[in-house]
């Protein structure tokens, strides 16, 4: 799995609208263990952590949230995930991460292909770097 923001395809009707997930198209060889929703306030960060084995998948559910990426190498890039534009990101493991929640309802879904185990969290940044 690499860095990658992808979008999903809506379809709407006068009833509302169904944003469908296929496995062989957003999730191929991403088997989820585990799965959990993020409320932000807009005051504070969120994750601000790596993994070492865990790669993740993160789906705005309501509002926008900033998501700030930082490589092994120090390369930076920073994405808006926002539920009206049916973005997602595709997070690589050894990869930080930082939430910010742009509006004041937000909600993340994050899904994962590992187990949660503290232990696999890199929680400080400088640690993160000597890797």
């Amino acid at each position: 799995m690499k860095l990658q923001l992808k979008k999903s395809k809506t379809f709407s009707d006068k009833t509302g609208s169904l944003i469908p997930f296929y496995k062989d198209t957003y999730f191929k060889n991403f088997n989820i263990k585990r799965f959990f929703f993020v409320y932000g306030s807009k005051k504070y960060f969120r994750a601000d952590h790596a993994h070492k084995k865990c790669r993740q998948i993160l789906i705005p559910i309501n509002g926008a949230i900033q998501v700030d990426v930082t490589t092994l190498k120090g390369k930076k890039k920073k994405f808006i995930l926002n539920y009206k534009k049916n973005n997602l990101l595709c997070v690589p493991k050894l990869h930080w991460i930082r939430l910010k929640f742009k509006s004041r309802n937000g909600i993340i879904l994050i899904l994962c292909d590992y187990k949660y185990d503290k232990k696999e969290y890199i929680q400080n940044i400088s640690d993160f770097f000597k890797l």
